[in-house]
């Protein structure tokens, strides 16, 4: 065999490799999404706060990450606060589903105001949970938050 030969032989495999790998990445990648600043910070603030308090943290869930994200920019566009249809836009088997909404003039603010909440610290601390959304918008000075809690089944 000449040089020629094993040189483009040689290169046939490596792109055959690039290929698989390239492949096998946008795969797997195409589940996985980054969170923007906001809404990473309020999701550690979510996953502290449940630490304090002895639960595990909760991971992403696409569906409620999703469906929070709408929920948060439809608060802000209507500039009004109220609850979501809570199964629209679930599209995975779930067997539980919980929901806070918020506004304030920081993020920080209304993850506050929901520890200081019964109801809405429930929905934070609860260990049946195994998922959650995070959904965060701006309007004027206000920052809307919403918390989308998932257990699916």
């Amino acid at each position: 065999m000449t040089n020629e030969h094993v040189a483009a032989r040689s290169l046939r495999t490596r792109l055959g490799i690039v290929a698989v790998v390239v492949t096998f990445a946008s795969v797997f990648l195409s589940g996985c999404f980054a969170l923007n600043q906001n809404q990473s910070k309020n999701l550690n603030w979510v996953n502290q706060s449940r630490a304090q308090y002895g639960r595990r943290a909760l991971p992403i869930n696409p569906d409620a990450q999703a469906k929070a994200q709408a929920w948060a920019n439809r608060l802000a566009s209507e500039n009004r606060l109220y609850h979501s249809n809570l199964a629209s836009g679930i599209h995975v088997r779930w067997c539980g589903l919980a929901e806070n909404v918020g506004y304030g003039a920081k993020t920080q603010d209304v993850h506050a105001s929901f520890m200081r909440s019964p109801a809405h610290r429930a929905n934070i601390l609860d260990t049946s949970w195994n998922g959650v959304g995070i959904g965060v918008a701006r309007r004027g000075s206000r920052a809307w938050v919403v918390h989308v809690f998932i257990r699916t089944c």
